[in-house]
């Protein structure tokens, strides 16, 4: 055996080279495994692979029943129906099924249904790869909604099941997970807001689809290089998530004295609809190549994303300095997630850097701090985020790669929607109120 002589090492004569070589890869699986993308804890196996995956398309159709007048049709944005059969004279089943799969239990659904004449049906939810989440929206116009009578439904997440009594007649009844909120739907609010003389509107770039990535830019000031990012829906499911981003985006262009200074002190950049494509076609949670857009923030294999990043890395090569991100998403309650000060602090780092990521941190937490003090009778719940340095979520690449507070804002699926429009209201004046207190300071 050949052996390799350590020298200035006083208690080691000689290494076998089959030791050294041990070492070394031993080191360099650690490394591996210390850089290893890692996605959230209850992500399903896959999901931290964004290059493309095979989806696939519902079928857009109207289902007519003969023998009893009923109608069933899917083919509008936003829809998702994946068949629609009779089981007997008043009982039928609806398939909800994901674009592919392994995918996250966010069971969406949206169909119109009516009737030659008036009847009472058993409906049943059947779902492949999911159960029931969503408590149905309905509406007579597919503009103004209403939530579903839950003691008329009964749920079996064991066998993925949900059954409720319906009453159709001629006129069309719109029944979805949620309220739908298309890509049309954006499109007409960031054209009103872009109405006002110190908005902008522009495309950074365009969905697999075609359909356009759209940015409001709010600024009425002449000299400021700070910006706040906001961007949402990244899942298509999270309409929560807009209203959120909806309110706190009109309380900063609105016309309080504290929005006008923050106007005049900083930019506001504002990507609302990130997976255009996959709120389109109705999808759980991935885009229209089958991938979760929040997982690519690393390899950034998906054109959404890769918009996002060239439009905030040409920000911020101009001058810009970016200095506080929200992300507007949704989930089963509110929770306002934030990065952890261990997860965004390391020995590796410059000391200025740490003491930036501290800063970060305490900005965060001041934040909260003072929305809760507004709102004594809400919950502002915050929690240090669920995911490691790692992650290739938004929230991570933005505090790795600006070193920028970053803010994972959820909504709660049926938080009252008064309820969200208060608290976002009120988190963006204390925001407002403390980025301009600091930059006063």
């Amino acid at each position: 055996m050949s052996n390799i002589i350590i020298k200035n090492i006083p208690w080691i004569k000689f290494i076998p080279v089959t030791a050294i070589l041990f070492a070394v890869l031993v080191v360099a699986a650690c490394t591996k495994k210390d850089n290893e993308i890692k996605g959230l804890a209850y992500d399903p196996p896959g999901s931290t692979i964004t290059t493309d995956k095979e989806i696939t398309l519902q079928t857009k159709k109207t289902y007519n029943f003969n023998n009893t007048g009923l109608h069933v049709s899917n083919e509008f944005e936003g829809a998702r129906l994946n068949d629609f059969y009779q089981v007997n004279d008043s009982v039928y089943t609806a398939l909800i099924s994901p674009e592919n799969a392994p995918i996250n239990n966010s069971g969406w659904y949206a169909f119109k249904i009516w009737a030659d004449k008036q009847q009472d049906i058993t409906l049943n939810l059947s779902y492949d790869e999911g159960t029931h989440r969503y408590i149905p929206k309905i509406s007579n116009d597919g503009i103004e909604w209403t939530a579903f009578d839950t003691t008329l439904i009964e749920i079996d997440t064991s066998e993925k099941f949900a059954s409720l009594k319906l009453s159709v007649d001629q006129d069309t009844l719109w029944f979805s997970a949620q309220e739908l909120i298309t890509s049309s739907v954006y499109e007409r609010w960031e054209d009103g807001i872009a109405g006002l003389p110190y908005v902008d509107k522009k495309i950074i770039g365009v969905s697999s689809e075609g359909k356009s990535i759209n940015e409001l830019i709010i600024s009425e000031s002449a000299n400021s290089n700070d910006y706040l990012i906001i961007i949402g829906r990244q899942h298509p499911p999270e309409v929560t998530g807009f209203f959120a981003l909806k309110s706190f985006v009109e309380t900063i262009t609105g016309s309080s004295e504290i929005a006008g200074e923050f106007r005049n002190r900083f930019n506001v950049v504002v990507i609302p609809l990130v997976n255009p494509d996959g709120v389109d076609n109705g999808h759980w949670r991935h885009n229209i190549h089958g991938v979760d857009l929040n997982r690519d923030w690393v390899n950034f294999n998906q054109p959404e994303p890769k918009a996002v990043k060239d439009e905030l890395s040409k920000i911020v090569s101009t001058g810009g300095n970016i200095i506080f991100y929200i992300d507007f998403h949704s989930t089963q309650k509110d929770v306002f997630y934030i990065l952890s000060l261990e997860s965004t602090i390391d020995e590796n780092y410059t000391e200025s850097d740490n003491r930036k990521a501290e800063e970060n941190y305490s900005l965060m937490k001041e934040w909260l701090t003072n929305l809760q003090n507004k709102l004594p009778d809400y919950n502002v719940h915050i929690i240090d985020t669920l995911s490691k340095k790692t992650s290739p979520t938004f929230d991570r690449w933005i505090q790795k790669t600006f070193n920028a507070p970053a803010v994972t804002y959820e909504v709660g699926d049926e938080t009252n929607r008064e309820l969200i429009k208060k608290v976002a209201e009120c988190a963006a004046e204390e925001l407002m109120k403390l980025l301009n207190d600091r930059q006063h300071n």
